[in-house]
């Protein structure tokens, strides 16, 4: 079979399940075809006969333990799907694993990346063009503080969302930040200092997100990212991480900046009770104290 697999349109590599004694999984490529080239960005002869961990080290740090999901994926199903979005090579992927045999098995690889983006760009454009005639099409949908959507944006990118997850069965959440305490910040240090720490934190959103995610502006001080192709378990991982580095960021404050907020999954609900779920969260974290985050 392999000698057919170099025309084919899919990356497909065969892999080799390696265990170490104490049981952990590797995998160790011993074919590829010439798309897995294009598709992982490095030529072949650098990972073939080479566990996946070497060569690509941060899946060692990465939420998903990859090795441990393709390996188990094929030894218990005979064609098992997956669909995710790859940190290490920024790409939203779609793994069809099968051929089970012997520790061995074979991956067949579709990049969907610029499928999932082009979602999101012809939202984009859509609501441009409506706005040209008005000549707001440069307001369209970014907050011009922050350049983060803004808040219409938002709100057409979540029933987008929503209309995935009833076609296609797509999970997605919805994390909320505010920050804590920010007209006290507002009337202490003005303004134009506002302001800067408002960019500031939209930075960190933005760098902390993924490019199939949807970062924006909701209130003054009030953030929302739409995490696309997530679990709840998986965003409150990612959240973790932006809590952390946004109570990390020094801004001559006398007190560190933290936020509080709330991660809900969709759940089938309009997205007026989806919304309005998770305004009710984030009002009860708000009302607990700094620094909390519920879901």
């Amino acid at each position: 079979m392999i000698k057919y697999l170099d025309y084919l349109s899919d990356a497909i590599v065969k892999c080799r399940i390696i265990r170490d004694s104490s049981g952990k999984f590797d995998i160790e490529v011993i074919y590829a075809n010439k798309q897995v080239e294009n598709l992982m960005s490095i030529p072949v002869k650098e990972f073939l006969n080479k566990k996946l961990t070497h060569v690509f080290p941060k899946l060692l740090n990465s939420i998903f333990d990859w090795p441990k999901i393709l390996s188990e994926a094929a030894m218990t199903s005979d064609h098992k799907i997956i669909e995710q979005y790859i940190t290490e090579v920024e790409r939203f992927v779609r793994f069809s694993i099968f051929g089970f045999e012997n520790d061995t098995f074979y991956v067949a690889m579709q990049d969907l990346t610029e499928k999932k983006e082009m979602k999101r760009l012809l939202l984009e454009r859509e609501r441009e063009i409506s706005h040209l005639e008005s000549e707001l099409k440069s307001k369209a949908n970014v907050d011009m503080l922050t350049k983060l959507y803004n808040f219409q944006f938002m709100n057409e990118s979540i029933k987008s969302s929503i209309q995935s997850y009833n076609e296609e069965g797509v999970n997605f959440c919805l994390l909320v930040l505010d920050i804590d305490d920010f007209k006290k910040i507002n009337k202490i240090y003005g303004m134009n200092n506002a302001d800067k720490i408002i960019q500031d934190i939209a930075g960190i959103l933005s760098s902390n997100s993924r490019k199939i995610d949807v970062v924006g502006r909701y209130g003054n001080d009030k953030f929302m990212i739409i995490l696309n192709s997530v679990d709840i378990d998986i965003a409150k991982i990612m959240t973790e991480k932006i809590k952390m580095e946004i109570e990390s960021y020094s801004f001559n404050l006398n007190s560190n900046l933290s936020v509080c907020g709330s991660i809900v999954e969709y759940a089938g609900e309009t997205i007026e009770e989806f919304i309005e779920k998770s305004e009710k969260l984030t009002t009860k974290a708000q009302s607990m104290g700094k620094g909390i985050i519920l879901s």
